[in-house]
């Protein structure tokens, strides 16, 4: 999530977030961009890039050199990404490859015909004395969308645990006050492929590990709460609409709500020794399930084998829409 600060008035202001196409942009525009700014965006990678996709043709929208002499492949998208843009960038380590130097060379003269032999280029740039047959000895795959699925999280995480070299980056589009900003964010390999995803839905546990009470008081006051560092500045993610189901520990989502968007401190328990220990928010629309979605049929639903024990985390917009209209239909 991005803000403007002010400094002087500590003023913040959330950006709108944008598509390519609410900038006028095209893939292709997004690619000439990170062609003309690749070292800009990826300043520990060093990379010398080679080409750029042409039309109708089979070939990935960037290849890039780097101080290994190591091949990357890039395959972009505007939108969000799936599982099967791996296969795509997969599809062009294949062609690409096995190709040997004076196959790459060609390349590089295509899209560079005045800048000489490419292993000059590559000992130039990197002060290196590569030798040709060292050029292109292994492939990295660089998958660059605006947001992406917990499928090709999921899928990333395999394929690197098996060795391959594969990541994705994430670039986002924000306006505020009429300027455009754009960040690129590298997803990193982790044991939750979807852990900063922030689409409007969250799952909270209601904390029966503790007793009943802290599970009781938010059914019965129809809220989110949370209690004690650092699990209590969580209850702060909720941003007015976010749709929070409460999760009870052994039986599923037995409630639900909209977020206020307004954090409420409190002493935990009214114990006085416990001041400002629970942060709440009240959950607009609040209903309990009549039957709870289990943890089972929540891992169906959204294909991913979530963590359920954590205080709070955060789903897709797709399963959490779904989860919903699951929960809509418990309590008529």
């Amino acid at each position: 999530m991005l803000f403007k600060l002010d400094p002087k008035s500590r003023i913040v202001k959330k950006t709108q977030k944008l598509t390519l196409a609410e900038i006028g942009w095209l893939e292709k525009d997004l690619q000439q961009f990170l062609y003309k700014n690749l070292n800009l965006i990826f300043p520990d990678d060093e990379l010398l890039l080679i080409m750029q996709s042409r039309n109708w043709q089979e070939e990935p929208d960037l290849m890039a050199i780097d101080k290994e002499g190591n091949l990357h492949i890039f395959e972009l998208k505007a939108w969000e990404s799936r599982d099967f843009n791996l296969l795509q960038v997969f599809r062009y380590g294949q062609i690409f490859g096995p190709n040997d130097y004076e196959s790459l060379n060609n390349i590089f003269h295509k899209f560079n015909p005045t800048s000489g032999d490419l292993l000059k280029n590559i000992n130039d740039k990197f002060s290196t004395n590569f030798s040709k047959e060292q050029i292109n000895t292994s492939q990295n795959f660089i998958v660059i969308t605006n947001g992406i699925d917990h499928k090709t999280r999921q899928s990333i995480n395999y394929w690197s645990r098996q060795g391959l070299s594969i990541q994705s980056w994430i670039y986002r589009l924000h306006k505020i006050d009429n300027e455009v900003l754009i960040e690129f964010d590298k997803f990193k390999i982790s044991n939750n492929p979807i852990e900063d995803i922030n689409e409007g839905y969250y799952i909270l546990n209601t904390n029966t590990k503790d007793g009943t009470e802290d599970d009781k008081d938010m059914i019965t006051n129809g809220k989110a709460a949370a209690f004690f560092e650092p699990w209590k500045y969580k209850i702060e993610y909720f941003q007015k609409g976010d749709k929070v189901f409460l999760y009870r520990s052994g039986e599923g989502i037995v409630a639900m709500g909209i977020a206020s968007g307004t954090v409420e401190k409190r002493a935990y328990r009214n114990l006085p020794e416990y001041q400002g220990e629970e942060y709440s928010q009240k959950l607009k629309d609040f209903v309990v399930l009549k039957k709870p979605i289990t943890a089972s049929e929540i891992k169906k639903i959204a294909g991913i084998e979530y963590v359920f024990m954590q205080t709070l985390f955060s789903i897709e917009a797709e399963t959490g829409e779904k989860l919903w209209n699951i929960g809509r239909a418990e309590t008529t």
